[in-house]
């Protein structure tokens, strides 16, 4: 454990260069036995080389992990039978994973993340609540980023159907941001969610750790969904990235006179499956876990009989 952490908070040890140093030396562990002429072949920085046989981090690491277990929390480790199996079969997956609250109930549940615009129309937030809160009532646990906007509103959305949610952190799960979702936060553990981060347990909210959140919450999910998204969002990121880990893709419609539709309607325009109802959702989940769950749309059900019936 103390070698994977330590490995992970070294500089210039970023999930692509650490997947590296494994495939080379088989484990966390072989990389800080490595010669100075092993690791220089692999093309690392001078500083992490010199970080690296200096065991630099290795006490920090084992205070890591005792400040993360204080308040509650726990890291899991590439190799630990624990780590969530979908976000393993990524390329470059992260080497460690800060959690906290029911993190194992919602890994075992079927996970579909919903992200969107942070500056998102009423429309938006809506149907984010909306899907949020249907998917999560039927057992899915429903991945976002915390952020403002529609992520906020999916978090918000599956707490009120009476299901579960996670939150992947750009930071790490000892900072919150935004700050004003802090209650949030609170109310995510209460319910029997959990929020997850790769990043060291005090990391502040850096802008490049944005994209490294972004694999994570496609990673851990079946599918993504994107309720809302200009034509410049980090949500389109979030949609190549679940492509290129060949992840279901998919997004509500919006007004096409609106810029934060732009990025949904392109999606649904280059085959995205568009969707309408948590039954679009469902529908394109592996068989095994849509055949469980009940389909019907009694909303539905009950406005074709009104229809019927005037």
């Amino acid at each position: 454990m103390r070698d994977w952490i330590s490995l992970n908070m070294t500089p210039g040890v970023g999930p692509r260069s650490a997947t590296k140093l494994l495939e080379r030396f088989g484990s966390a562990e072989n990389v800080f036995h490595a010669t100075r002429g092993e690791l220089e072949q692999l093309r690392l920085k001078a500083e992490t080389i010199e970080s690296v046989l200096k065991r630099e981090f290795h006490e920090k690491a084992e205070e890591e992990l005792s400040k993360v277990r204080e308040i509650g929390g726990d890291i899991l480790v590439l190799d630990d039978g624990s780590y969530p199996f979908l976000l393993r079969e990524i390329a470059d997956p992260p080497i460690t994973l800060y959690v906290k609250g029911d993190w194992q109930t919602c890994f075992e549940a079927p996970c579909v993340a919903m992200v969107g615009s942070r500056r998102c129309s009423t429309y938006g937030a809506n149907a984010s609540e909306m899907l949020a809160r249907d998917l999560a009532s039927k057992g899915i646990t429903v991945v976002s980023g915390l952020a403002r906007g529609i992520d906020t509103a999916a978090h918000r959305g599956a707490i009120e159907g009476k299901g579960r949610t996670v939150a992947v952190l750009g930071t790490g799960i000892g900072q919150v941001y935004p700050k004003e979702n802090a209650k949030l936060v609170g109310e995510i553990l209460e319910k029997g969610g959990a929020v997850v981060s790769q990043f060291p347990l005090e990391t502040p909210p850096l802008k490049d750790n944005f994209p490294y959140r972004n694999r994570i919450i496609s990673g851990l999910s079946l599918a993504v969904l994107i309720v809302e998204a200009s034509e410049r969002s980090g949500s389109l990121i979030t949609a190549r990235l679940a492509m290129e880990q060949n992840r279901e893709v998919m997004a509500v419609p919006g007004n096409i006179t609106s810029k934060n539709s732009f990025g949904t309607n392109y999606l649904i325009k280059s085959g995205a499956k568009l969707v309408q109802h948590w039954q679009d959702v469902v529908a394109e989940l592996p068989s095994e876990i849509s055949a469980g769950i009940n389909l019907t749309n009694h909303r539905l059900i009950e406005f074709a009989q009104e229809s019927l019936s005037d």
